[in-house]
């Protein structure tokens, strides 16, 4: 699960910002409307889900691209004429960086953190359960886990990440951390429209076992878009790289015609492919979702959170998203701490906050009529008001 994010000198992001995903000290979980909204053990409390909120060009999608950049990074190593230049590099900043923090299958917590120039990596460091598995700073690599000899080959000035150079030694920490992290999943707009009918709408195997094994949760979010949608099956093609490859159809109410997905409508097809990842949460992995709502009507949205990602059957995945759906904007369905702001200040710069840095009483209703007067900011050129 994803503890936290935090970003710095990055595209929007000017000054480093937090996205906390972990309840504050204090905070009262247990027998509220919100307890179902954690994963809550012994020594954690996690949150299932996160909406982040913002006016267009107010910075949400460089979030997103943040926590890409950053999986990036991690699994191939830095490359710094790509990743400082005009287009990644805050103008005002001499640096960008980045922290993550993961708490794996195991319960491990592993908390990364890097920060480079044009010239050089300037700092990173791993650890492991608040021990520290590595530290590269001033040039200076040390490590308790190390041989004196590699520490001293590689206390060097560096323009690759030391995550990279250490891989080949199978430290145990590296490997999980790294295998944590391929449980985090980006979706985003490339610019390819997948809901189009002109893209194929081919699946595999192993998708098509996993939709029949949730075929009564799907089948119900379906139904809220398409009342008359009775069943979804299953047509196969043939073998693609000796990988079996099936198309959906759907049967519908007083007909035996058989309804292609890739004939269906855009928010039939959106609400496809979104499930194929959120059947992915049920598996315990972090998927981060650019712009949710588009497709997707408000009353399907809120089922997905309250039906599918905020329940007892989910244990350890996660959902996070940006949106633009102020119905979204709302603590009976959300702890305040689960609602993000994404605001652009004057200088053009991004900060990222909470819902909870106001005080809002529980039984508030409509929170959103206080978001379009600009009271929490996200509306791009008005300052928040506490």
């Amino acid at each position: 699960m994803l503890l936290y994010f935090s970003v710095g000198g990055f595209c929007s992001f000017k000054d480093t910002q937090d996205l906390f995903l972990t309840a504050y000290l204090g905070t009262r979980l247990k027998n509220t409307k919100y307890e179902k909204n954690f994963y809550i053990d012994k020594n954690n409390r996690v949150m299932k889900s996160a909406v982040v909120f913002g006016a267009n060009a107010s910075g949400k999608t460089n979030l997103i691209l943040g926590i890409e950049r950053l999986k990036e990074i991690i699994f191939n190593g830095i490359n710094l004429p790509k990743d400082f230049n005009e287009k990644n590099l805050n103008y005002d900043s001499e640096s960008i960086k980045f922290e993550i923090g993961i708490l794996d299958q195991k319960k491990n917590i592993y908390d990364y953190s890097i920060e480079f120039k044009k010239e050089k990596l300037i700092y990173e460091k791993l650890e492991c359960n608040d021990k520290v598995i590595y530290e590269f700073k001033d040039d200076i690599l040390s490590s308790k886990k190390l041989p004196k000899e590699i520490l001293r080959i590689f206390s060097i000035s560096s323009t690759e990440t030391i995550l990279k150079k250490l891989r080949d030694f199978q430290l145990a920490e590296i490997k999980d951390f790294t295998f944590s992290l391929s449980d985090v999943i980006i979706k985003r707009n490339k610019g390819i429209n997948y809901e189009s009918k002109d893209v194929p709408s081919t699946i595999t195997e192993n998708v098509k076992l996993r939709l029949e094994d949730k075929k009564k949760d799907v089948l119900q979010i379906v139904k809220l878009l398409d009342y008359t949608v009775e069943d979804f099956q299953f047509e196969k093609l043939g073998a693609v790289n000796d990988e079996v490859m099936y198309d959906i159809y759907f049967l519908r109410e007083n007909t035996k015609n058989k309804f292609y997905l890739g004939n269906e409508s855009e928010g039939i097809r959106k609400i496809i492919n979104l499930m194929l990842g959120l059947l992915e949460i049920y598996d315990g992995k972090t998927v981060v979702i650019d712009e949710l709502d588009s497709s997707i009507s408000t009353v399907s949205l809120i089922k997905l959170f309250n039906n599918f990602i905020n329940v007892d059957d989910n244990l350890k995945g996660q959902l996070i998203v940006t949106s633009h759906n102020l119905f979204l904007f709302d603590n009976n369905i959300f702890e305040p701490q689960q609602i993000y702001i994404v605001n652009k200040r004057e200088d053009l710069t991004s900060e990222l906050y909470s819902l909870s840095e106001f005080k809002i009483r529980s039984e508030k209703e409509n929170l959103y009529h206080d978001f379009l007067k600009g009271r929490y900011g996200g509306i791009n050129g008005q300052e928040k008001s506490r």
